[in-house]
């Protein structure tokens, strides 16, 4: 054997292990949580962002909602399947008075001093629910920090001078006022925006005190939690509403899995409000579903904590036989991996770590829905998936979006409602690697259509295989967001996964088959 042949043996070699790729294999027979939606709110920067030039809104509506492609078959946003709308307590209204120092963290109310209603209220976050009707969003909860500060023990929209772990932040005989005046913002702003909510959430992250508050909040125990509740169901059960009521919008995803250490007095939310002796049970009144709702600040990081806690999680939610909507998050203090939450992050950076949560949420918590805190942020601070830049006098600004924003899209532009997360497994990698590859994969039933996402966290190519035993592929697209330029989901048209196809380092690729 000359040493040109084996010069050229061991190029080949090298080559074949630098290409050497992993199959991944779904499973249609495995069937886990239906997906419900996808979604971010419209805290507070719509109250703003609404009265912008016709031409700002809109490229942020677009992005947020849109649904339509290019003439490249590149899309055009990324296709929220759920906007939140906030319903104000009227904190705007106090002004400093609120005790809220960032006007832009104030609230505007419906409610008037007087009893009576404005429904020209919160104009900016109105034009915003419209603009994701027009874009073919079908979805939309309703939720509060506080109640009307008419109604509250210290006519304000945070806790203020109250008792730590208190109560409720409402005055004792006004619970049912508090409930008719959320049915009545149902119905009177569904009917006059053509909008219908699926969903209203009356208590916001409840474990926090919210007495020294940078915008409107206030604590709740589960008996607090409960009697509005039930007033509510009543209510919307007065006026026809289909409304369902979310609960518990709690603040860390610890305090659903054990009652808050630090504070003896705080309640174990899952037992006492779905376990059937608690005399706090609301899970059989008509419009509660199965279902509990929590926040994923603090418990993102580092790895072995991201799966722990999603673990124990899904494990208190089995027991209790209740599904998850994870409905808000964004980088806080403790996420050290991406340098904390201040300083805006729009690069891939973020995007993947928010990508990785996004992951576990789904694949280890199942959760059956997933949303973003903000839509749009003014701060500098990595919160949102649209940044804004105002300028003087408020009514305009400069709009930037964000590989953040484009990430969240390679699941929410093509995990629509009603999807079904399958099987996906590797017999030579885990297909949740934190630092490396992470697959999941979805079954539109209705449209045979397959949705498979692959997040490579890794600083390398990785080469894969996707594998669908059974079914023939009739069509099929990928979809690429990266550092590269212009890759914002972007089509990539000469990929083949079902082949080989190396998943780009640090990126999130979508792949969509129809079969």
């Amino acid at each position: 054997m000359t040493s040109a042949y084996i010069a050229v043996a061991a190029w080949v070699c090298l080559c074949l292990g630098a290409f050497a790729q992993n199959t991944y294999t779904i499973d249609l027979s495995k069937r886990y949580q239906r997906i419900d939606n996808f979604g971010a709110s419209d805290c507070w920067t719509a109250q703003t962002v609404g009265r912008f030039p016709d031409a700002k809104r809109d490229q942020i509506a677009d992005w947020l909602f849109s649904t339509a492609v290019g003439t490249n078959g590149q899309p055009l946003g990324i296709g929220l399947s759920l906007w939140r709308f906030n319903v104000g307590a009227g904190s705007a209204e106090q002004g400093r008075a609120s005790g809220i120092s960032d006007p832009e963290h104030r609230s505007e109310c419906f409610l008037l001093a007087d009893g009576r209603y404005d429904w020209g209220k919160q104009a900016g976050q109105r034009w915003f629910l419209q603009a994701a009707k027009r874009r073919g969003v079908e979805r939309f909860l309703a939720f509060c920090n506080s109640a009307p500060v008419h109604l509250t023990a210290n006519g304000l929209a945070n806790n203020k001078g109250r008792p730590k772990d208190g109560p409720y932040n409402l005055k004792p005989d006004r619970y049912e006022a508090f409930a008719d005046f959320l049915a009545t913002v149902l119905a009177e702003v569904g009917a006059r925006e053509g909008v219908s909510f699926d969903a209203v959430s009356p208590f916001n992250e409840p474990e926090w005190e919210w007495d020294s508050p940078k915008q409107e909040g206030s604590p709740a125990r589960v008996g607090d939690i409960a009697r509005l509740v039930r007033a509510l169901d009543l209510k919307l059960a007065e006026r026809k509403l289909e409304t369902k009521i979310l609960v518990t919008e709690s603040g860390k995803t610890d305090y659903l899995i054990q009652p808050k250490t630090d504070r003896p007095k705080q309640d174990n939310q899952i037992a006492e409000l779905f376990g059937p002796m608690s005399p706090n049970m609301i899970g059989l009144l008509p419009h509660v579903p199965r279902l509990v709702a929590g926040h994923g600040y603090w418990t993102t990081a580092p790895n072995d904590v991201l799966l722990a806690k999603r673990k124990a999680l899904r494990e208190k939610l089995d027991a209790h036989r209740l599904g998850y909507w994870q409905t808000e998050v964004c980088i806080m203090g403790n996420d050290k991996e991406i340098g904390g939450g201040a300083g805006r992050d729009v690069a891939m950076k973020t995007a993947l770590y928010v990508a990785r949560l996004i992951h576990y949420d789904l694949c280890v918590a199942q959760a059956s829905a997933w949303q973003w805190w903000l839509g749009m942020s003014y701060s500098d601070y990595k919160d949102g998936l649209v940044y804004v830049k105002p300028l003087a006098g408020g009514t305009d600004g400069e709009v930037a979006d964000s590989r953040l924003l484009w990430s969240f899209g390679n699941f929410s532009r093509f995990i629509r409602p009603g999807a079904v997360r399958i099987g996906v497994s590797s017999q030579q990698a885990d297909v949740n690697d934190p630092e490396g590859l992470m697959v999941s994969a979805f079954l539109h039933e209705d449209g045979r259509l397959l949705t498979c996402v692959m997040v490579n966290m890794a600083d390398r190519d990785c080469p894969v295989r996707l594998a669908v035993p059974g079914l023939h592929i009739l069509k099929s697209g990928t979809y690429l967001t990266s550092d590269l330029e212009g890759a914002k989901l972007r089509p990539h048209a000469d990929a083949t996964p079902l082949a080989l196809y190396a998943v780009p380092a640090r990126s999130v690729v979508t792949w969509v088959g129809r079969f």
